[in-house]
């Protein structure tokens, strides 16, 4: 049977998550007639892949030895996909009733718009509620990429620009959506409810910052940002991508090399007073942003990361061609 939208859900050892993942996007589909629904499942060591098949599912088995991420995980899903939109969530994401028929009717009427995000209630690890994650509007707005964890998207518009960039393991959304636009796509957020995000990451939280980027280390992707910054340039929509996704760390640098000077330089070329003046400047303008000491410390120590991250990856830096990817050693797996 033909079905007008599919379901990619992205997983890695989600076995506490995935069946209430995926009666998610079953009750969903269930308002548009049905869908078809893949997980794309990057060499998960534990149940996450017989649960998803016990419920009907059909599993793209990703190898150990490849290149893991949720990027790599939407790019094999797409191929896999042969519904008119696409429907892309995160094992740790439950899409509400609702959104589908409303963001089907909304592609349907508007054939330039390549995808669609509603909004996401985000939620951390604990449950607490991260009001401050993305904006909202009152109506219909054009933005520049759809946020990962939920996000809906035309078949024919992935098509045309080659999906998503299975080697980027950071920032793979705002690559796609720059590279969407740069062949005449349109992208929106529709101002209503889309899916709950129930592991968040917090960024005006240490520990929350700590824990992500200890992630990012165990699973070899620290250095990803600076290979995402080199495909946009490759692709030549570099210095956007890197004002709208690294402008405040582009900042700090310039604040962090200025006080460096003023450490190394000596009293008459760069004076202490202007190192003091340009140190409490700098602090006093983030925390005017933050209004919080708290969040003015996460700030800073997330920029200080970033930056690190960035140093990390200049060795990493290589440009694979998404066709390379090993598509045709993927073999779907359901139960009879």
């Amino acid at each position: 049977m033909q079905y007008k939208v599919s379901i990619v859900i992205i997983a890695r050892n989600e076995e506490n998550a995935i069946a209430v993942c995926i009666k998610a996007a079953q009750n969903a589909a269930d308002e548009i007639g049905g869908a078809e629904i893949f997980l794309a499942d990057s060499a998960s060591t534990d149940k996450t892949a017989e649960i998803a098949k016990s419920m009907g599912v059909c599993v793209l088995p990703l190898l150990t030895d490849w290149v893991l991420s949720a990027s790599a995980g939407r790019f094999v899903g797409s191929h896999f996909a042969e519904g008119d939109f696409i429907l892309f969530i995160d094992a740790d994401t439950l899409v509400y009733k609702g959104f589908l028929p409303r963001a089907i009717a909304h592609l349907e009427a508007n054939p330039k718009i390549a995808g669609v995000n509603g909004y996401l209630h985000d939620t951390d690890e604990n449950g607490n509620v991260l009001n401050n994650i993305e904006k909202k509007f009152a109506d219909v707005t054009n933005i520049d990429w759809l946020r990962g964890p939920c996000c809906f998207y035309r078949a024919t518009a992935l098509k045309a620009v080659g999906s998503f960039n299975p080697y980027l393991t950071s920032e793979e959304e705002a690559e796609l959506g720059l590279r969407l636009y740069k062949n005449g796509w349109q992208l929106q957020i529709l101002p209503f409810p889309m899916a709950h995000h129930t592991r968040c990451a917090n960024e005006k939280n240490v520990t929350s910052i700590f824990v992500n980027y200890k992630r990012q280390f165990l699973a070899r992707r620290l250095g990803g940002l600076t290979k995402s910054v080199g495909y946009a340039f490759k692709g030549g929509y570099g210095l956007i991508f890197c004002w709208t996704r690294l402008k405040t760390t582009i900042l700090f640098s310039i604040w962090i090399l200025i006080m460096l000077c003023g450490l190394m330089l000596p009293d008459f070329l760069f004076p202490k007073s202007i190192f003091t003046l340009s140190l409490l400047l700098g602090i006093a303008m983030v925390l005017v942003k933050k209004r919080s000491v708290f969040e003015t410390f996460a700030f800073f120590v997330l920029k200080t990361l970033s930056i690190l991250n960035l140093i990390v990856g200049i060795g990493q830096i290589s440009f694979k061609s998404p066709n390379d990817y090993p598509l045709s050693k993927i073999t779907p797996m359901k139960n009879p």
